[in-house]
């Protein structure tokens, strides 16, 4: 279900994009597709973020970044899209997993506090 959601989301960004596409030319090939995964890093976890970091690099980088005569080479301005994409997509995947993971330790303590409190009193 989480991949699932992970898959729509970034099809959802991919259709947002490009139907702005003529309007944005290869300008901010991966922003729409940032915003994905941190709803994807929200909602589904580390596994589904990732896959969408990598299924918006791919999406991104075939129908948005300029196409070049070698075909294979790149420019220093869609490396550096790249790479930000990748730095950005990657922190914000880790940073919410890690928020996550503290979120469901302190509703351990929590249960664990409250659950204890009522043997404290007796």
């Amino acid at each position: 279900m989480r991949y699932g959601i992970a898959c729509g989301i970034t099809l959802a960004a991919f259709l947002l994009r490009f139907v702005l596409f003529g309007h944005l030319d290869t300008r901010i090939p991966f922003a729409f597709f940032l915003l994905g995964v941190m709803v994807v890093a929200w909602y589904g976890g580390l596994g589904p973020a990732l896959f969408a970091v990598v299924a918006g690099l791919l999406l991104g980088g075939y129908f948005f970044l300029p196409r070049t005569g070698s075909g294979l080479a790149m420019g220093d301005a869609e490396r550096t899209a790249i790479l930000i994409y990748v730095i950005n997509g990657a922190l914000v995947t880790f940073l919410m997993d890690n928020l996550h993971a503290r979120i469901k330790k302190l509703e351990c303590e929590i249960s664990q506090r409250l659950g204890k409190q009522p043997d404290a009193e007796s």
